[in-house]
């Protein structure tokens, strides 16, 4: 599974962006190359602005590739990133315009607070979220449908939620 991560929109959902970034966004690095090797998934996350103190540093990145944005925003590279990744792409972000631009390249959005979630279980070894933790919504989920608009079985879940849950899974 290709994982990209737009990681100051998940760092500054840990406390916001103030004190030392640099020392966060290491230690969000660190933690995201733990990750990777205990999933075997290849991560990137992608950082606002050409940031030269991280490249001078060693980071044990196992796994994840570190980018930064170079005269654009981070949100054009990740949904860029998507665009090339397609239906096996995963984004990670909780902002609105990058979420709707990943889902209409066919890709799986997690928002950071999901993310969040399987991350500390993954670090900390435990077991999978429930079924019924998978569709914790965080405020993330598509606009509901007016009354008398869906077509189908009503008890089963549109094909992007099962491809979320699916996707959920495996993380």
């Amino acid at each position: 599974m290709d994982i990209v991560i737009d990681g100051y929109n998940v760092i500054g959902s840990r406390g916001g962006l103030w004190g030392d970034v640099a020392a966060r966004r290491e230690a969000f690095v660190t933690e995201l190359s733990r990750y990777a090797r205990a999933r075997g998934h290849a991560v990137t996350v992608v950082f606002d602005g050409a940031d030269v103190g991280l490249a001078d540093r060693s980071l044990p990145t196992a796994g994840v590739r570190v980018l930064f944005s170079k005269g654009e925003r981070a949100d054009d590279v990740v949904i860029r990133l998507s665009a090339r990744l397609g239906a096996r792409g995963t984004v990670v972000s909780s902002d609105r315009e990058v979420r709707d631009k990943c889902r209409s390249h066919g890709g799986v959005v997690l928002g950071v607070k999901e993310f969040e979630r399987r991350l500390i279980e993954a670090l900390e070894g435990g077991a999978a979220a429930s079924a019924d933790g998978v569709g914790d919504k965080d405020g993330e989920e598509e606009a509901s449908r007016p009354p008398g608009e869906k077509r189908g079985n009503p008890f089963r879940l549109s094909k992007a939620e099962r491809r979320k849950r699916k996707r959920l899974e495996r993380l």
